[in-house]
């Protein structure tokens, strides 16, 4: 079997569901609140946050810092527009992601510190990262199913697990704390000044397992609802 190519671009990583705006109009509805909206609502895109735990920020530190800068550092030179950064921003975009330091930005990077409040329900996390979803469009939701109790109707055809299927056919649904893992399609701009930077992109999520959820209450404790 032929080795799989590898895109520059491309990583998977996972970890635990922060404020997700899915839908579109939801995102639409939030950018006409914020300080600078964008004027046409299908330039609007929706987004969420992965919660990532350290061996997970590894894995795209890693890859960014030997696989995508690099590509981007080989556009420039070929005086490509796409994707394409001089030899200066990428040393600088190195340098902070060596350093770890998420609020020493511009340039900007889709990496961020966990909010204070977050961190207490997620204290396993050690950074946040920003996915945003494509221009006009919902991000798509599937879900891993292990087994054919995981969907919501049987299906005696699906002889093979684990398999990906949208969320509204499994017994699952997407909330933040749960797990949920998207192949990023990583992407540099560089607009002068302090517009430059990366971001991570992604149109589909997959749920991945449940976690605790954050906020909404307490969870049930059955052993002492049925305590005399």
């Amino acid at each position: 079997m032929a080795a799989k190519e590898i895109n520059p671009q491309n990583v998977t990583v996972r970890g635990r569901l922060s404020f997700p705006n899915f839908v579109h109009s939801q995102a639409v509805a939030r950018n006409l609140k914020s300080k600078f909206p964008k004027a046409d609502a299908a330039d609007v895109q929706p987004d969420f946050n992965i919660l990532l735990e350290q061996a997970q920020l590894d894995k795209l530190v890693a890859h960014v810092t030997d696989v995508f800068l690099p590509y981007c550092a080989e556009q420039h030179k070929k005086q490509e527009k796409r994707n394409a950064l001089e030899p200066k921003l990428v040393a600088r975009i190195l340098k902070q992601l060596e350093a770890g330091d998420w609020e020493d930005q511009p340039p900007y990077l889709p990496i961020k510190p966990v909010h204070d409040k977050t961190a207490l329900l997620a204290p396993e996390a050690v950074a946040s990262l920003k996915v945003v979803g494509n221009k006009g469009q919902d991000i798509q939701l599937k879900a891993r199913v292990n087994d054919e109790s995981e969907l919501a109707i049987p299906d005696a055809t699906q002889l093979t697990f684990p398999v990906l299927k949208p969320i509204n056919e499994t017994v699952h649904n997407m909330y933040g704390g749960c797990y949920v893992a998207a192949t990023l399609n990583l992407y540099s701009y560089d607009n002068g000044g302090a517009s430059r930077g990366f971001s991570a992109g992604a149109g589909v999520a997959v749920f991945i397992a449940d976690g605790d959820p954050f906020g909404g209450g307490a969870v049930v404790d059955e052993d002492e609802m049925f305590m005399d």
